[in-house]
């Protein structure tokens, strides 16, 4: 996440989100070395955890790249080139879960694999992650304060509502305003627990863009 650019056409953003694959090829360290901060989105599955663990690993060495990187550049006077290449983790997003009324209970929570996962991701955000983000980069404040082995937000399995999303554009704030046009339900309605849905998770939503609007500055 970028913060504060200005770009050839002379508007000036708040903040650009760049989304990227799961991976660490070219274009993944190119949005890092010019980025402020990431995120991370975790899925409830043993990879996440595990990926987690590589981010730890592999952004020192990052980090030590591009400082060799600057120090052999002939543009060491650049402000851009030494304010770049010090990306900061901003908290990760558990997303694509799913979540169920027990028996005795008077809300929905994670159901047992679920959250048996989210537990081994936040364990690996505090050891691998963060304690290991502060004790290998020196340069700089890898893991700012704010950040904890909590998700800043939580983001259910939309089922059809995602991709009917992208499909009509039309954001999850405004799509139980039409109807659906994917799966059982196409050109009839949508159930009263998908619409109830989709207004939790748009507040989740809203809850993550005032969570980067309130810390990534």
């Amino acid at each position: 996440i970028a913060e504060k650019v200005s770009v050839e056409n002379e508007i000036e953003y708040d903040y650009i989100i760049i989304d990227v694959p799961p991976s660490f090829n070219s274009i993944v360290r190119s949005a890092l070395y010019c980025s402020d901060y990431y995120l991370v989105p975790c899925t409830a599955d043993v990879f996440s955890s595990y990926c987690i663990g590589l981010i730890g690993e592999t952004l020192p060495i990052f980090n030590e790249d591009w400082t060799q990187g600057v120090k052999r550049s002939r543009n060491l006077s650049n402000k851009l080139i030494s304010s770049k290449g010090q990306p900061k983790f901003a908290g990760w997003i558990f997303n694509g879960f799913d979540k169920r009324k027990n028996p005795g209970q008077s809300q929905a929570t994670e159901i047992a694999a679920d959250a048996a996962h989210k537990d081994k991701i936040k364990a690996s955000v505090e050891k691998h992650l963060i304690k290991k983000l502060k004790k290998s980069v020196t340069e700089y404040n890898a893991a700012p304060p704010f950040v904890s082995k909590e998700p800043v937000a939580k983001v259910e399995d939309l089922n059809v509502m995602a991709p009917d999303s992208i499909l009509q554009a039309v954001p999850l704030k405004y799509l139980s305003k039409v109807p659906p046009t994917r799966g059982v339900l196409a050109r009839g309605a949508w159930s009263a627990p998908q619409k109830a849905l989709m207004n939790n998770m748009s507040a989740e939503h809203d809850k993550l863009a005032d969570y980067i609007i309130k810390n990534l500055v």
